[in-house]
């Protein structure tokens, strides 16, 4: 599952909305940085990459319209994927700490989609097909790993770990 969810991420790179900030917040690094990739496709898609720290990875796919997707990672070597087809999804990945792996895979209308992990080596992923879905997974603590996937429509879904 999470070759096909990198796969369709890396399917082609374009231009997103990415700030890079050193450890001590001083340096400022444009869309051109290896470890920031974004493919924006339709109209009205917003997608928004903050990373501090340092290895930190993030890739961002969308096609379709309306689309929102938001990625902010601190500490080191952190990997944030989301591919987002369809209309009118919302995914926001938050990832604190290091070795932090996070995977999600929008495919409908309004599907709602949140991962937010700290500390160490925590890996969780969100797969939604359909209409009107909202999950979330929260992990506080070291070595938790976390998946759901939605294949209806009008689901709700609260993993919380610590």
């Amino acid at each position: 599952m999470k070759r096909l969810i990198c796969a369709l991420a890396l399917l082609s790179v374009s231009a997103t909305s990415i700030a890079q900030y050193d450890m001590a917040g001083s340096e400022f690094v444009s869309s051109d940085y290896p470890m920031n990739f974004g493919n924006v496709i339709g109209h009205g898609n917003r997608a928004n990459i903050e990373q501090n720290g340092t290895s930190n990875m993030a890739i961002v796919v969308q096609k379709g319209s309306a689309n929102q997707a938001q990625v902010r990672q601190s500490g080191s070597n952190n990997t944030a994927v989301m591919a987002q087809k369809g209309i009118a999804n919302s995914a926001e990945i938050i990832q604190a700490d290091a070795n932090n792996v996070a995977y999600i895979a929008q495919f409908g209308v309004a599907n709602s989609a949140s991962i937010e992990q700290s500390d160490f080596d925590n890996e969780a992923y969100i797969i939604q097909k359909g209409k009107g879905s909202v999950t979330q997974i929260i992990q506080n603590g070291v070595n938790r790993s976390a998946g759901v996937i939605q294949n209806s429509s009008g689901m709700a879904i609260r993993v919380t770990q610590h």
